[in-house]
């Protein structure tokens, strides 16, 4: 099945590849689910790319029904992240949809290189995912949040913030909910107000990867800017609480952790460590000032560890927001 939808503008969409996934399948559990793809137009730094975007709609449900974006992380799409979540959310009768921001790009992981996919990209993809969501004849277009892991995370917080919907959908469909994992708070807007929507930002506070200071001072400044947002951190939990094996760690890893970047009332960007104006108040980026900050800031190296105990903890903590956030 092929449709098209031209409302979005560069948002194509496309549902297609339905297919009916069985009772115990690895991606079911407890209850059955379809698939479909969506797919749109958002930009790279090598020009425009159509980026896919997986959709599990479990059966059984009367009427219009609840989503989650589910947004991953700097290591791509996995089977025991961001499809586990999926699979949670089926037995919560909500759907799920997850795009894969890497592979039209063509990058397997960012882990070494966050420049190949960077964070706006992916915003983009989120934005334009919610798009086609919020027209999809199965969907609530006025119950649909998202969640994300790391880079994810920082979507899923980005994305609740008004600054954001007004350059990305000034006219259009709203989250419902945000719920970011370990995100990378690097970036510390003039008008950090979020849109209203509920958000709950879950924090480890043993995280070396991105840091835990920089998400708490964001959940301030977005206090501080008139908004309500709930923050939970686990104190001892690092960074990937919730996957699953052993302890990892990237020696060449990327580590922006020490990397702040604040705007100031002229619009400029200044890089916090060092005090540089990495971007101008004209929005030019100032080059020899942000690769100074950079090379000051950014380090290499980085670890995170899985721990039974706060996944349990932090996948509740989620399916209440979701339940309130849905009224389900």
């Amino acid at each position: 099945m092929r449709l098209k939808a031209g409302v979005w503008g560069t948002a194509l969409a496309l549902w297609l590849l339905t297919v009916a996934l069985a009772p115990g399948s690895a991606r079911n559990d407890a209850r059955a689910q379809t698939r479909e793809i969506l797919e749109f137009t958002s930009p790279s730094r090598n020009g425009p790319v159509t980026v896919k975007a997986e959709l599990f709609l479990p059966e059984g449900i009367n009427g219009k029904m609840p989503a989650m974006v589910i947004h991953h992380g700097s290591g791509g799409v996995s089977n025991t992240r961001e499809y586990a979540y999926a699979r949670e959310f089926t037995k919560m009768g909500v759907a799920s949809i997850v795009p894969d921001s890497f592979t039209p790009r063509g990058v397997k992981s960012t882990v070494e290189d966050q420049t190949t996919v960077s964070s706006n990209d992916m915003i983009a993809d989120a934005f334009n995912a919610l798009k086609l969501a919020a027209v999809h004849p199965r969907l609530d277009p006025d119950r649909i949040g998202i969640t994300g892991f790391s880079k994810g995370g920082t979507v899923a917080m980005r994305t609740g913030l008004q600054i954001m919907v007004n350059r990305h959908v000034p006219n259009g469909p709203r989250f419902a909910l945000h719920v970011p994992f370990y995100a990378g708070c690097d970036n510390m807007y003039l008008n950090m107000r979020t849109t209203g929507a509920p958000m709950l930002v879950l924090i480890g506070g043993a995280d070396t990867y991105v840091g835990p200071q920089r998400c708490i001072d964001a959940v301030e400044r977005m206090r501080a800017a008139g908004s309500k947002v709930d923050m939970v951190i686990y104190p001892n939990a690092q960074h990937g609480w919730d996957g699953v094996g052993r302890p990892w760690s990237y020696p060449n890893g990327e580590n922006y952790s020490k990397c702040t970047y604040v705007e100031q009332a002229d619009r400029r960007w200044v890089e916090q460590t060092t005090g540089l104006t990495t971007t101008g108040s004209d929005g030019k980026a100032v080059v020899e000032n942000a690769r100074k900050a950079l090379a000051a800031c950014k380090t290499l190296g980085v670890s995170g560890a899985p721990d039974e105990a706060v996944k349990a903890q932090s996948l509740e903590a989620l399916k209440g927001a979701m339940k309130a956030a849905f009224k389900l």
